[in-house]
This record gives structure tokens, C-alpha cells and sequence, in this order.
């Protein structure tokens, strides 16, 4: 399941000061950002529904992400 889009991934690579960057990496790190990023939210949502809200709110993400 791929959920960012491969050239913001591959961006995202360059920017961190790769020349070149091979697809097999861009697929990798999308899928586990993807994985990281569906278990952070799914945490979030957590958050807010123990705090008896539906609205997942940025406070929600912040702690989550200190998880």
C-alpha cells in the first residue's frame, strides 16, 4: 500500500542529500512511512475519543507523536 505520492518520497530523499536514489528505495521508505504514519494517526484517534471528542485535533497528533 503506497500512500505518498513516490516523488515527493523521492524529494524527501534528495533533500536529505542523496544524489541519486533508486525506486526499491523510494517503495521502501513509502511503505514505512505509510505503516508509521497509519499507526500515529490511529493513535491519534485514540486520543480523541478517550477525551470524548470525534474531532482529532493537532494537540491529539503532537502527543501521539511523543508516543
Amino acid at each position: 500500500m503506497a500512500g505518498f505520492a513516490s516523488a515527493r518520497v523521492e524529494k524527501l530523499i534528495r533533500n536529505a542529500g542523496a544524489r541519486r536514489v533508486s525506486a526499491g528505495a523510494i517503495s521502501r521508505l513509502n511503505e514505512v512511512l505509510t505503516d508509521y504514519s497509519m499507526s500515529l494517526a490511529k493513535y491519534a484517534v485514540e486520543i480523541a475519543r478517550h477525551s470524548g471528542r470525534k474531532t482529532v485535533k493537532e494537540n491529539d497528533v503532537k502527543l501521539a507523536a511523543t508516543k
